[in-house]
């Protein structure tokens, strides 16, 4: 069963002060963050279960990206940035191929008996295409142009040329929104490389656009789960 929320959107990702962990130290809002500390003992931060390492899980590290809620301690050592999240286009679809490059490692007996044998890399290359609508004129859709032209505006006072630039893009991809308590909301922290985008003819209002995408890699890109829970009044 699908839950209620709305889901299918991008957002651009804006990173917000730091707060720095302390005896009185709490996460200010709830919402998404970038460790940039991690207490060197007795951190703060949420732990996994004894059942979820024994499956492979890890403990939170610099420069992962969470989500927290409000009134979270913070322990001396442990740093987040807030993840201010603006509403860029609402996503039709979003194709994603991921792939690992595969060793042959055969030893002599293996061929003897008719077999190969195989491991696979530990990383993933992902890339695809997003589909979906953009503000006409919005700072969004100018970001995304400067990729690949130059950017003119003319803002009645002053006159500015931004030359073309390639940059990573950093994006929040909602999968599944949801604010309703014990439901599980799902988002995709999606930082990327612009490889080529396609608009349609300029509208008034909305435009619908593609582009593809390579996902980077070192700037921790992940899927994120989360329960909604009631939040505790300030």
């Amino acid at each position: 069963m699908k839950p209620g929320g709305k889901d299918g959107k991008l957002y651009s990702i804006t990173e917000g002060a730091e707060t720095s962990g302390g005896a009185t130290s709490k996460v200010p809002a709830s919402g998404f963050y970038k460790v940039t500390g991690v207490a060197a003992s007795s951190s703060s931060f949420p732990a996994p279960s004894a059942e979820q390492i024994a499956k492979g899980a890890r403990a939170i590290r610099v420069g992962d990206v969470v989500h927290l809620w409000k009134g979270q301690d913070l322990a001396s050592g442990d740093k987040i940035k807030k993840l201010d999240l603006t509403l860029i286009s609402f996503v039709k679809d979003v194709s994603n191929s991921k792939q690992k490059t595969s060793y042959d490692v055969s030893t002599q007996e293996n061929l003897d008996s008719g077999i190969r044998e195989y491991i696979t890399s530990a990383f993933t290359d992902a890339s695809g295409t997003i589909n979906g609508t953009i503000e006409t004129d919005s700072e969004a859709q100018r970001t995304l142009l400067n990729q690949f032209e130059a950017i003119t505006v003319d803002d009645g006072e002053n006159y500015a040329i931004y030359p073309a630039k390639e940059t990573n893009q950093d994006y929040m991809l909602s999968r599944r929104e949801t604010n309703i308590v014990g439901e599980t909301a799902i988002w995709e922290h999606f930082p990327v490389t612009v490889e080529s985008i396609q608009m349609d003819k300029p509208l008034d209002g909305e435009q619908n656009f593609n582009f593809n995408y390579k996902v980077d890699g070192g700037n921790n890109p992940n899927v994120i789960y989360y329960k909604v829970k009631a939040e505790a009044s300030a």
